[in-house]
């Protein structure tokens, strides 16, 4: 009986220490996990938000100029085709990567004339980093010019457009007063 009890009492301490050991193992794996945080780096962008009605759907452009092109051309150029609403939606253009503007326009459109209801520009907020300069709608004149393609309602303060000979190009150009708005943006970060 007592050897029966000496096995007893050495199988249950085996039992025991086993337990115990797996369970230190554990801990000690479960210690040596280190708890990683992986922070994404967004890229920082020169950001054009434009906040408008625009009722058909639409391509809208923005052409840039970085000071390595002195005029307008196609691969200086961020696109968004945009769904049209009877509600204002906001409309990012985010230029690549290390590109900060000296020049931009704003075109409607694709040079065919597609009927295009009147739009609305509520706002036009130029973001980098952490500076921004908003552009509202009653300010929207003072930096940006219309062509010859698009007439402005003062009563309704929407955008139209047309075709002028056959041609159909509708954008808006900045003015002077933009210039020092980008400058001021883009240097004080």
């Amino acid at each position: 009986m007592k050897k029966h009890f000496t096995t007893l009492y050495l199988v249950g301490i085996s039992v025991i220490l086993s337990f115990f050991i797996i369970s230190c193992k554990n801990e000690t794996e479960d210690k040596n996990v280190i708890n990683e945080t992986v922070i994404e780096e967004k890229p920082i962008t020169f950001d054009i938000i434009v906040d408008l009605k625009i009722k058909k759907d639409d391509d809208l452009i923005i052409y840039y100029k970085d000071g390595t092109n002195e005029w307008i051309v196609e691969d200086k150029s961020v696109w968004n085709t945009v769904k049209g609403s009877n509600d204002f939606q906001k409309v990012v253009f985010k230029l690549p990567e290390g590109v900060l503007p000296n020049d931009f326009r704003f075109d409607i459109g694709r040079n065919e004339f597609k009927g295009q209801e009147p739009i609305e520009i509520r706002s036009v907020t130029l973001s980098y980093i952490d500076k921004n300069f908003v552009v509202t709608e009653e300010m929207f004149n003072n930096f940006f010019k219309p062509n010859q393609f698009i007439k402005y309602n003062e009563e309704t303060k929407e955008f139209s457009f047309n075709e002028v000979d056959g041609n159909y190009d509708p954008f808006f150009e900045v003015t002077p007063q933009m210039y020092s708005q980008l400058t001021n943006i883009v240097l004080n970060n």
